[in-house]
């Protein structure tokens, strides 16, 4: 019996050795075919999960991912969605565990725009989320996204286009819980009240339209749940709009 377990484990490690080779060669040329069955690049995932858990510092965890496993990683998954849309008539659901995590560490390592495109092709293909994560694709996107846009907008960047990707989701195809939507909703509407340092400035926006639209989303983001908090920027775009009303009206009324 003994002699038995020991010899598993020496097949196990000389499978390992052997699927961390090929992979090696992955790496270094970019090219799937040298990768190996499925079966071997799994064992050699749940490793690179194991050294992944080891590092203490999240910066760490970025950088490992960024650096090694995701030029590991990404031509295998690359070459599995290409032969999935070479055979687009077959919609069964399969599921690639190394496709789940490379999505995932592509939104950790803020590569959102190639990100977005696996996370939208996983919930096409029907693909589970990676290992212990407890959520679904749709929830998982949309609070990645506006964390990440939160902290953009607070330093003055641009949210686009991935903010409008996903809000564009949010509102008009997945069912997310009513305050998320409405989160959405309000960060939305107020997007189009920062100035450019990040604060929220209606009295700043000299146009009507900009503001009526910033407050319809506002309003919509307090008609899907009731703790949306908008009431006193809203209030704010009322006064502006009423303040631009009566400097027209002055205006109209100087003589010729």
């Amino acid at each position: 019996m003994k002699k038995a377990v020991g010899g598993a484990k020496i097949l196990a490690w000389r499978e390992s050795r052997n699927a961390e080779k090929q992979l090696e060669q992955v790496r270094l040329t970019g090219n799937a075919q040298y990768a190996p069955s499925l079966h071997l690049q799994l064992i050699e995932l749940d490793a690179d999960l194991k050294r992944l858990k080891a590092f203490e510092r999240r910066a760490d965890k970025i950088a490992h991912k960024r650096d090694v496993l995701l030029p590991k990683w990404l031509p295998i998954v690359e070459a599995y969605l290409n032969e999935r849309k070479e055979k687009g008539h077959e919609k069964t659901v399969s599921d690639h565990p190394i496709f789940a995590y490379v999505t995932v560490w592509l939104f950790d390592v803020g590569n959102l725009g190639r990100a977005l495109e696996f996370a939208f092709a996983a919930i096409e293909l029907g693909q589970p989320m990676a290992g212990s994560i407890r959520r679904k694709w749709p929830g998982f996107i949309a609070d990645t996204v506006f964390d990440w846009a939160e902290l953009q907008a607070e330093h003055g960047h641009s949210i686009e286009p991935y903010f409008g990707t996903v809000f564009n989701r949010v509102v008009g195809e997945w069912k997310l819980p009513e305050q998320v939507t409405a989160k959405f909703y309000k960060f939305a509407g107020l997007a189009l009240l920062r100035a450019k340092n990040g604060d929220i400035a209606p009295s700043h926006i000299g146009d009507v339209d900009r503001l009526k639209r910033a407050d319809q989303l506002l309003e919509k983001a307090a008609d899907l749940h009731k703790h949306a908090q908008v009431k006193t920027v809203r209030n704010k775009i009322a006064m502006r709009l009423r303040a631009i009303e009566e400097l027209n009206r002055q205006g109209d009324s100087q003589p010729d």
